[in-house]
């Protein structure tokens, strides 16, 4: 599937056969290091070269390194040419997420409906089915049928990524992040959206909340605004007064925006202000 994960698809192939990934590797002899920790999706593995050609050969997709390049590189083994696969864990910030259940019965003949890619995030959303991919921990992706402001800001960012700025985004998830687990500015809006996902969907399992759950899609609308409205502002030109905030709520459709003094969005407004150095010849 599109961006999937190593071990996902490694679990698939195996999951075909009846197999564990372990016993399709060795079966194919591919001599496995380590072993997957925590929950699905939260491990990865590497291949060597000469074992991706293996499990190529095995499932007979010539073309298998295109799909799965982003994740085959950094196993080692005794020698340049033995097959070999390392499992390892992956920080929280670089894990795949689920992909859209509809979309994967679809890819798979209805044969499975979860799978793990590393999704970028204006494709966290499937508008066709209206599901949001969820972290490993999570207990299922989100239906966000409740949510159609969601679709919406799905289309905004895919013609936000085209734009030569890649930063704003990233500023953007940072500080609607930190405005979430703080609570401010935009609180009751979030927590409306937050009752109408749980209204649709099962609640977490385990220690898992909602708020943890669904947090990036609950703040993807105003993320993506303030991100086109970051992208928008030239250097220079945040000033000290209340304009730039006066256009930064307006933009994420509030009346007024005062932030504090440790406000992530202050930290912005600070690069934004730095000049530029000219070098001297």
């Amino acid at each position: 599937m599109p961006h999937e994960s190593t071990a996902s698809y490694i679990n698939r192939l195996a999951d075909t056969y009846r197999l564990d990934s372990r016993e399709l590797l060795e079966g194919i002899g591919i001599t496995i290091h380590g072993r997957p920790a925590g929950t699905p999706g939260s491990s990865e593995i590497a291949l060597s070269p000469a074992a991706l050609h293996h499990v190529a050969a095995f499932a007979r997709v010539l073309d298998l390194h295109l799909a799965l390049g982003k994740t085959v590189h950094g196993a080692t083994g005794p020698s340049p040419g033995h097959p070999t696969a390392h499992w390892r864990p992956l920080d929280p910030a670089y894990q795949p997420t689920r992909t859209c259940p509809q979309c994967t019965l679809r890819h798979t003949h209805g044969t499975i409906s979860q799978a793990w890619a590393y999704h970028a995030e204006h494709r966290r959303l499937c508008p066709q089915h209206h599901q949001w991919a969820t972290p490993p921990g999570d207990r299922a992706s989100l239906d966000t049928r409740a949510l159609p402001e969601l679709a919406q800001a799905h289309h905004a960012h895919r013609r936000l990524v085209r734009r030569p700025d890649t930063t704003a985004y990233q500023w953007a998830r940072s500080i609607t992040t930190r405005w979430y687990d703080h609570q401010r500015h935009l609180t009751q809006r979030w927590h409306n959206r937050l009752t109408r996902l749980a209204g649709t969907n099962p609640p977490p399992t385990g220690s898992t909340s909602w708020a943890r759950t669904s947090r990036d899609a609950v703040t993807y609308p105003e993320t993506v605004a303030l991100a086109r409205h970051l992208g928008r502002t030239p250097r220079g030109q945040t000033g000290t007064g209340t304009g730039f905030l006066d256009q930064t709520a307006h933009a994420l459709g509030l009346d007024r925006l005062v932030l504090p003094p440790d406000d992530l969005l202050r930290a912005w407004i600070d690069t934004k202000q730095e000049r530029p150095r000219h070098h001297c010849l």
